[in-house]
């Protein structure tokens, strides 16, 4: 009956038969007695999760396969908190629609004409970028922007609050306008996460003299980024959302002890995987941290959602390129990530520096951190097995030492009983294994294969305290990350018995 009384917010991005696959979920729950609110087009996937909260429904649909390649799509579902769905009630929803034995659908125009549909819009989109122009930390506005949707639904969301926040914003024409087939592709991936599909934006940057280059993903949920890293030259160039974060995470915090406000309440929340620096930053301000949880943006939801103060929430990041403030939305947001990038650039710009001298200024207090992320492609049937028995592999027979460090701990966050090579399926919630190879554990292998697509990712940290000697220690750690890769490839080579190497999301060795 809730669900009746509540009602279901239903959008969608550009990818080909969308808005048809928007039309027909209305359709099914208007049959079901269950009112929809249907956006009047494409809409960025944190709106949706705003739209939930704002609207007080019971549950939001977004139609989009958000940055993996652009043959796919998908159904992203968010709950009553405008969370996505997490044990147990994933499993319980999807129990339910595995014991579906009829499809009910009612006509979209009929479901319309009698009341079960409503179109939205203008109300939704104006409280919305309410909600991010509250989330400005300076009114410099020196940064000039290069930017790109990836022809999709970043125009509804981060070029929109770029232009109302009063930067000089040139959009990329060839990736302007709403596309399907998604021209901007790098082979079929349209995640602006890889260096080679954010390059168009950064040739333009290049072109106007701009501060930096934002490309936001098909669904609007995440950002990428290149930024001049010397002030009097043009050339752009990439940082990865490890770094990004780290320098966003030490302004904000900058900002809030000028104005007093630092509390230990305050809360910083990211993923087991990405970048330790952001976890030194956060606690030498004396702010709360969780800085242990799984892949997933979802769980960054949860634990916002959890807290007693959610206006405590300052900061979320992880290191697929997805970034929150605020609290009203439980997602991340390519809007929310490219106005804070562009006013952190303009920030810097005013005192004559550049994101790459403030992250210098921030590895001579806190050490200087490589993180990278390795994306191992397998194909078909074949390419599930061999991720099988990979995984498999790691806990019957791990690593005793890697590039000559010795594995000291290793952290398995899979439960026992799944681990079990007859009970294990790749890719189930969990099943992430990090191989620790120093001390205090900021050295360390992280790797998890995915549930859906044959593929499996390294997430590869390694660390140096700088001691006034910043240049040499980046060669150091860098060089230690070249031998930790290429050992721990020797290893899979021999479990595989073939080479499988990795497409690096982001590499300057």
């Amino acid at each position: 009956q809730e669900a009746k009384d509540k009602g279901v917010i239903v959008s969608h991005e550009v990818r080909k038969n969308s808005r048809e696959f928007a039309k027909l979920t209305c359709s099914v729950l208007a049959a079901n007695g269950i009112k929809t609110f249907l956006f009047d087009g494409i809409r960025a996937t944190p709106e949706v999760s705003f739209a939930v909260r704002h609207l007080q429904t019971i549950a939001g649909v977004q139609l989009t396969a958000s940055h993996n390649p652009r043959t796919d799509n998908g159904f992203k579902f968010f709950w009553t908190d405008g969370g996505q769905v997490v044990p147990p009630l994933d499993q319980k929803f999807m129990q339910l629609v595995l014991d579906v034995t009829e499809i009910k659908k009612m006509g979209f125009d009929e479901a319309e004409k009698r009341g079960f549909v409503k179109i939205i819009g203008k109300e939704v989109d104006e409280a919305y970028l309410q909600k991010l122009l509250d989330l400005s930390l300076t009114k410099s506005r020196s940064a000039k922007v290069a930017f790109s949707p990836l022809n999709s639904s970043g125009i509804t969301n981060a070029l929109p609050i770029l232009k109302q926040e009063g930067f000089d914003v040139t959009v990329l024409e060839s990736q302007e306008k709403p596309d399907e087939n998604f021209p901007g592709a790098y082979r079929d991936y349209i995640n602006p996460e890889f260096e080679q599909v954010l390059q168009p934006t950064t040739e333009l940057g290049e072109k106007i003299g701009a501060d930096i280059a934002i490309c936001t993903d098909p669904d609007g949920c995440r950002f990428a980024a290149s930024f001049k890293t010397n002030i009097n030259s043009n050339k752009l160039t990439y940082l990865t959302a490890n770094e990004i974060a780290s320098a966003m995470l030490y302004l904000i915090l900058n900002k809030l002890k000028n104005e007093g406000k630092i509390k230990p309440e305050l809360l910083m929340v990211k993923i087991f995987a990405s970048t330790s620096l952001a976890t030194d930053i956060a606690k030498s301000f004396g702010i709360s941290v969780i800085d242990d949880l799984l892949v997933g943006y979802k769980w960054i939801g949860q634990a916002v959602e959890h807290m007693k103060n959610t206006k405590d929430f300052i900061f979320s990041f992880e290191d697929t390129c997805g970034y929150c403030r605020g609290d009203f939305i439980r997602d991340k947001d390519g809007a929310i990530g490219a106005v804070t990038a562009a006013e952190m650039v303009s920030l810097l710009k005013d005192q004559g520096k550049s994101v790459t001298d403030y992250l210098n200024e921030i590895y001579l207090k806190y050490g200087y951190y490589r993180n990278v992320l390795y994306q191992v492609e397998s194909f078909g049937k074949q390419g599930f097995e061999d991720i099988v028995k990979l995984y498999k592999a790691f806990r019957a027979n791990p690593p005793k030492e890697i590039a000559g460090l010795p594995v000291l701990k290793i952290i398995d966050k899979l439960p026992e009983e799944q681990r079990k090579p007859e009970n294990y399926k790749a890719g189930v919630t969990g099943d992430e294994i990090t191989f620790i190879l120093s001390e205090d554990e900021r050295v360390r292998l992280l790797t998890r294969p995915s549930g859906t697509q044959p593929q499996f990712k390294y997430y590869l940290q390694t660390f140096g305290e700088v001691n006034n000697n910043l240049e040499k220690v980046k060669k150091e750690v860098d060089s230690l990350a070249q031998k930790i890769e290429d050992s721990f490839y020797e290893y899979q080579d021999k479990i595989l018995g073939k080479k499988e190497r990795g497409l690096k999301i982001k590499s300057h060795w």
